[in-house]
């Protein structure tokens, strides 16, 4: 699962979560594939991004390990270190980076991954 711009979808793409506007109204279900037609509506509809089955777009971005994530993290809030609040939204961020982390390595690896 890989959550995309949408000026970056292809045709064929799958969605891998269902679309919903603003007001919380189904725009797209998961599992659409999706068409030229179907991306022109989204983006007129101010749809910014969509989360597609697989990996089907290299980002460039580097990849880094959980640990690593939560490395930088940890700098990121030192200077906030001992603020209920900040070490509460740190704790939050840190569960989802490892959470995140168990899910990409829980997924099947190759070319048709989804």
């Amino acid at each position: 699962m890989q959550k995309v711009p949408i000026d970056l979808a292809k045709p064929g793409m799958v969605l891998a979560k269902t679309v919903f506007n603003d007001k919380g109204m189904t725009l797209c279900a998961e599992g659409t594939e999706l068409s030229a037609n179907v991306i022109d509506r989204l983006m007129k509809m101010h749809v910014s991004s969509l989360t597609l089955k697989g990996h089907p777009v290299d980002l460039g971005t580097e990849t880094k390990t959980g640990e690593q994530r939560v490395q930088e993290l940890s700098a990121r809030f030192s200077m906030v270190h001992g603020d209920p609040i900040m070490d509460m939204l740190e704790a939050a961020i840190e569960q989802a980076i490892l959470s995140r982390q168990e899910e990409d390595d829980s997924a099947p690896q190759g070319r048709d991954a989804s």
